[in-house]
């Protein structure tokens, strides 16, 4: 299996679900064209080195996968298509790549939230004026 690397550009001013769909979108056409997808997650917003279609700014979202297929080309034609895509970049990997995020269809605080439980009676504040 080889696996692959997308990073790709939307606008920055799009809000989470907006990502979100678009993020789906992207996994959706990954998953069918035969890819299995290891890690799919927002980047961040960050500044562009330049401009792309009037755009200063940007939202980065990361897309790793692999395959037995070599569909490249077609993703990427597919995302000259897509209107909310700015810039989009894939690589080859050497290797898997490292499972960083599960994805989940309903957004659930996460695991370092739920197992570390504080007792806030107990907390001191050290406040000296």
């Amino acid at each position: 299996m080889k696996y692959y690397e997308t990073l790709y550009i939307v606008k920055s001013e799009f809000e989470d679900d907006r990502l979100n769909k678009i993020q789906a979108e992207v996994d959706t056409y990954a998953k069918k064209k035969g890819g299995k997808i290891v890690n799919s997650y927002v980047w961040g917003k960050r500044r562009l080195a330049y401009e792309v279609d009037k755009e200063r700014y940007g939202t980065f979202l990361l897309l790793q996968y692999g395959t037995d297929n070599t569909f490249t080309d077609e993703f990427n034609d597919w995302f000259e298509l897509h209107k909310s895509v700015l810039a989009y970049m894939t690589i080859r990997l050497d290797e898997m790549p490292e499972v960083k995020e599960i994805r989940s269809s309903t957004p659930t605080e996460t695991k370092a939230d739920s197992s570390v439980k504080t007792d806030k009676s107990k907390q001191t504040a050290d406040v000296s004026f």
